[in-house]
């Protein structure tokens, strides 16, 4: 079952409520707005973790890197969901997307995890499809024990 919160997902993340937070990333190594900018002035470790891939390499799309945050050190997710960066179109990737989902499941699926409206801002995503997979995930995380917190911003 998925849950709905509304806030600031680091400060939610920083006060202990999430083991995990992921965040959508282009494969441009930008992190220049959103919640993408957030977590670079405040995390820089985890935008160096980025930094470390290759610029604009299109393989990066469905894996991510990650770094500890906080004073409590959840983990942050930097999920390549996207290859350009924001154009004002749709350039969310779904098969991305699914395939990270996939991955968290398998890997963190007990976890308590907390997501952005990922995907559903600047990337320019289909709200309704992008929703529906989150759901789907967040029952499969429910069944293992961990549960799924979708945050917005407030």
């Amino acid at each position: 079952m998925l849950k709905h919160a509304k806030g600031n997902l680091l400060d939610l993340a920083e006060a202990g409520l999430f083991d995990i937070v992921v965040q959508g990333c282009n494969c441009f190594n930008t992190m220049g707005s959103g919640i993408a900018r957030e977590i670079r002035e405040r995390y820089p470790n985890v935008a160096y973790v980025d930094m470390q891939t290759n610029k604009g390499d299109y393989m990066k799309l469905g894996t991510w890197t990650w770094g500890l945050a906080g004073p409590n050190e959840f983990i942050l997710i930097n999920a390549y969901t996207q290859y350009n960066m924001s154009t004002g179109e749709d350039v969310f990737e779904y098969t991305a997307f699914e395939l990270i989902l996939q991955k968290l499941l398998w890997t963190h699926g007990t976890k308590q995890i907390g997501f952005p409206y990922i995907g559903m801002g600047l990337a320019g995503g289909n709200k309704e499809v992008i929703m529906e997979m989150i759901e789907e995930f967040a029952n499969n995380v429910t069944a293992l024990g961990g549960s799924v917190t979708l945050v917005e911003f407030a």
